[in-house]
Order: C-alpha cells, then structure tokens, then sequence
C-alpha cells in the first residue's frame, strides 16, 4: 500500500530511512563550518592591531554601521534653567535634527523637560545600549548655595556637556526613544520603558560578580575595566578628602572671625597710644574680611573641584558597570557554547542508534537549532558591544584628560584669585602698621640701627601685573576679549571675502 507524500509513515517497525541523518550531518557541517569561520577571521588593523583579533574590517561595517556613516547629526542646545520644585527644575532645549529618519520636524525650539524626566531617559539609554558607555547626567544640586548665580552657572555647563556628549554618540542618537523625547509635549515619560535589562541584576548579578573573569580577546578592554574601577575608587578618596579640607576650612573660617572679634576689643582697650589703637582696628577688619574670603573659598574649591570630582566617580561606575555587562554577556556565550555542544553529542548519539524515533529526531533538531541559533546571536552581540567599546575607550579617555586639565585650571585660578584678594587686604593696611610711631613703628622690629625708614608702599596687585614678577597679569577677562576680537575681525574678513557686493564695489572703484 502507498502512503500519500502528504501523510507521514509513523510505523516504529518499519525500515528507519537516510533522511535523518543526512538532516544531522548537514547542520553538524553548518556548526563546524560556522566555528571554523570564526576562528579565521582576519583582525582589526586600524583599531588595535595584533592584540584584537575576532573582528574583521568588513564585520566591524556590518555590526557597527553607524560609526561609518556620517548622515545624521543630532544638536540640543540647553537654553534656560527655569525654577521647579527643589532638585527638579524644568530644562528648556533647542534641538536641530539632520537625516535622521521618523522625527517630523527639523528644528524644535521650545522644548521643556524637568530633570527627574531626562534622568529616566538617561536611565533608559544605559539600559536598551549596552554597547555604549552611557555618560550619567550630573546633579541638579551643587556644593555652591542654592537658587545663586554660580550654581546656575555650574548647572548650564555641566548639562549642556552633557547633552553634548550622547548628541555626538552615533548610537544613541539612532534609539527610537530620542524621537519620543524631543517630539512628546510636557511631562514626558519613556515609552519603552518596559525594556529591561537583558543582563543578570540584583543578588544574581552580585553573585555573578564573585565568580573569575571569562577569558577576553581584546587585550586592551581586559585592562581597561580594572583601570577605570581604580579611578573610581581613586575619585571616591579624592573626593572624600576634599570634603574633609572643606569641613576644615569652614570650622578654620569661624575662629578666624572669633578672632577678628577679639582683636577689635583689644583696640578699645588701648587708649594710651593711638597708633597701636588704629593698628589693632584695621587689622581686625582685615582678619573678618580674611574669614569671609576663606568661607567663600572652601564653597568654591568643592563647587570647581569637589562637584567635577563626583561627576567623574558616577561616570566611570556606569562604564565599569558597561564593562561588567560585557562580561556576563560572555559568560552567556560561553554557556550557550557548552549547550550547543551537548545537543550535538546528544544529536551524535542519536544519530549512531540502529532504530530512530521521528518524533525524538526532530525535538533533537529544532533543540539543536534553537541553541546554534542562540550562541550565533551571543556570539554576534559580543562582537558588536567589543567593537564599539573600542571607540568608547578612546573617546572617555580624551574625554577625561580634557575635563581634568580644566579642573585643575579653574581650580588654580580660584586659589590664585583669593590669594590675591588676601595678599591686597593686608597690603592695604601696611601704612598703619608702619606708621604706629615716628620711627616706623613694627616695620623697625630687629633693625634698630635704623635711624628712619622709607615706606615703599607701592601696590603689588597692579593691573599691568606682580611687582615682583617680570610675567604680565592675563586675567580670563583679557583673553576672553582678545578671543571675540579676533573672532570678530576674521567673521568681517570672510564676511568681505564672501561679499559679491563688497567685492564689485572695491573693484569698481578707482585706484589712481
């Protein structure tokens, strides 16, 4: 009797046929075929040499296609800080779109979005890209008193950096979600934000954690991650310890003041020699002026150096934290990879057998299938997140050195600028001190073979520079001026260059 091609012959008694294990040899020759072009990949040679193997030129194109492209851009321009509740004021942006595909406008100029708002989003972007070191958005609070000008200004800064920063990430300006945060009207919420996290978190990820690093490929992201967690740990001391310096001063500032106060009272109590009186006056003014000034500079060396430090030890644990990530994503591949090769033993196993079962034959294959299927995915993510942290890398180091050196500058400037207002405080007052009597008074202290003295009383503080220096005074006023000067004077020489009336009327006029 002959069965119909379209029922299939289930009799367990009949002749088992070929097909099966044609079936087995041809995917068993796919998975090696498949693991045998993986370890024959050429290695990266503009990236990093010999030391990064696993990824092609051509692969780097196709897992990273946005690194090669240069057709979107995306600009936001924080405008202005508006007031809120406390720690959530609204943000209000400008953004200009270029290329990129589902926003409905090019330009969006009133864009309001309070901080708790871009910090979900924030949060949203670390999630759904895990391939991106996804800088974390500072603080809406500073070490600067708060509602001042100097935390607004801090807060514009830092926050237009921000911006800056994942505007210029290819990737990230690819999310879906951005087109939500720019288009959305007032009080915005994620629309994906049942996204989650595709790797382990909580005590499993604690856990995970204790266990040894999968061996890496890439040498130079194997050394990168314990580079950054000393940072952050280096950062967290650091920033401890201007905390303590800061406490420090503010208690130094307050006997500094009690002084002040004791030394006024000791000039009421001299009434015999009113040189000394008027001695103990102007110096007691200029202690309590020392003690505001040195308030103001504990407040500023945490506002400059303290709140910059924080930025750095919340960014460099989101990008040890990335980093973790990658790990345990190929902790997964190596899991998947075990997985896959018991399914093919089992599949072996099967296939060596005298009487097969169909139904046994195919759950075997599909599960077979299912796992190759699931270790290429694995394999082609971590391929794709190694790749693109190699970009990553480089851009957070010459992000990091950029911002510290500017730390370190304003830093200097502010310790500079008190010194200077210090050091004219008590140069204000050297007439009285040495004007205490006729013969020159605490000027003459050791040098009583002087007859009579002569004041120079000449500023050091002059606008032309320190006496006692030949370097001229370059105030950050001075540069900034002398930078808009000759922006200006090359806007007007292109601005004639470009001109067609500007050049017809120079050609046309006479020149003898």
């Amino acid at each position: 009797m002959d069965y119909v091609d379209d029922f299939e012959d289930n009799n367990p008694f009949a002749r088992p046929d070929e097909e099966p294990r044609d079936r087995f040899e041809s995917l068993a020759e796919e998975t090696q075929a498949q693991e045998h072009n993986s370890e024959n990949v050429e290695p990266v040679g503009e990236a990093n040499g010999a030391d990064q193997d696993l990824i092609s030129k051509t692969d780097l194109r196709k897992l990273i296609p946005e690194r090669f492209t240069s057709k979107y851009s995306l600009n936001i321009k924080l405008v202005s800080i508006e007031r809120n509740k406390p720690e959530n004021p609204i943000l209000r942006l400008s953004v200009r779109v270029h290329g990129l595909p589902k926003f409905r406008q090019r330009e969006y100029d009133d864009v309001r979005r309070t901080f708790n708002e871009v910090v979900k989003f924030n949060k949203y972007l670390a999630v759904s890209n895990l391939e991106v070191f996804v800088p974390v958005i500072p603080s809406s609070t500073t070490s600067y008193p708060t509602g001042g000008e100097d935390e607004k200004k801090q807060l514009m800064f830092v926050w237009q950096e921000w911006f800056n920063r994942i505007t210029s990430n290819p990737i990230l300006i690819r999310d879906e979600e951005f087109v939500f945060f720019v288009e959305n009207d007032f009080g915005y919420s994620v629309i994906n934000s049942n996204r989650k996290s595709s790797v382990a978190s909580g005590l499993m990820r604690k856990t995970l954690k204790q266990l040894p690093v999968p061996y890496d490929p890439f040498q130079e992201l194997a050394e990168f991650r314990p580079t950054i967690k000393n940072a952050y740990l280096l950062c967290q001391r650091l920033h401890r310890s201007l905390d303590k310096v800061s406490k420090s001063e503010k208690q130094l500032s307050i006997h500094v003041y009690d002084m002040s106060n004791k030394l006024t009272v000791l000039s009421q109590f001299e009434t015999t020699h009113p040189g000394m009186k008027n001695m103990w006056e102007k110096l007691g003014k200029v202690v309590q002026a020392q003690s505001d000034l040195l308030l103001v500079e504990s407040i500023g060396e945490m506002g400059i150096l303290g709140d910059g430090i924080q930025y750095f030890v919340n960014d460099f644990y989101e990008i040890k934290e990335a980093l973790t990530n990658r790990y345990l994503i190929m902790r997964e591949l190596l899991q998947a990879e075990a997985q896959t090769n018991s399914k093919h033993i089992h599949a072996n196993k099967m296939k060596n057998k005298a009487s097969l079962d169909p139904i046994k034959v195919d759950e075997a294959l599909r599960s077979l299938e299912y796992a190759s299927k699931v270790q290429e995915s694995l394999n082609l993510q971590v391929k794709r997140i190694s790749g693109e942290m190699l970009f990553e890398k480089d851009e957070v180091v010459d992000f990091v050195e950029k911002k510290f050196k500017s730390l370190l500058k304003a830093y200097s400037l502010h310790k500079i600028d008190y010194h200077r207002k210090i050091l004219k405080k008590l140069e204000a007052i050297r007439l009285d001190v040495r004007s205490v009597d006729e013969r020159g008074g605490l000027s003459r202290l050791n040098r009583d073979n002087l007859a009579s003295i002569k004041h120079n009383l000449l500023q050091s503080q002059a606008p032309s520079g320190d006496s006692w220096s030949s370097r001229t005074f370059r105030s950050l006023e001075k540069e900034e001026e002398t930078k808009q000067r000759t922006k200006s004077q090359i806007s007007s020489l292109q601005a004639n260059s470009v001109d067609a009336k500007n050049a017809a009327s120079l050609l046309g006029v006479a020149t003898f």
